[in-house]
């Protein structure tokens, strides 16, 4: 099975749990990145609002291996997200938003303090026709 590892990080903490991940089990690796990055009292401000609401940020176009993605290529995407107040960063939600209806995906919720809002987000994701294989929040 062919999968691969997309992650969003803002301050590295997540980026080092995924690609922790992705050498240990062999996956190629791909990083959401904001278009231009937001300064910290955007983060807590208009950041944490867009979070809650399921809403994005602009990100810069996503490739593998300097190639344009395609994620239809792989069997199953494993998504890391950095989780604020409860939900996906609004990058993360960007890049998740990219995927093609029918994609599984594998979601790894990665927070400081807490866990994620499994069941609201869950629903957000299966609404845009993505099949989760697994779910799990992860305490760094």
């Amino acid at each position: 099975m062919r999968e691969l590892v997309l992650y969003y990080s803002y301050s590295g903490n997540t980026k080092k749990i995924a690609e922790k991940f992705g050498e240990e089990n062999k996956f190629e690796i791909c990083e959401a990145a904001d278009s231009k990055r937001p300064n910290k009292f955007a983060v807590f401000t208009a950041g944490i609002v867009k979070s809650l609401r399921g809403s994005s940020r602009k990100i810069k176009p996503i490739a593998i291996g300097g190639a344009p993605a395609k994620f239809e290529d792989y069997d199953a995407v494993n998504v890391f997200c950095p989780i604020w107040a409860g939900h996906p960063a609004p990058s993360a939600n960007a890049a998740i938003k990219l995927l093609p209806k029918g994609t599984k995906i594998k979601l790894f919720m990665v927070s400081q303090s807490g866990k994620s809002e499994k069941e609201n987000i869950s629903k957000r994701v299966a609404d845009l026709g993505l099949e989760i294989l697994a779910y799990e929040d992860i305490k760094n």
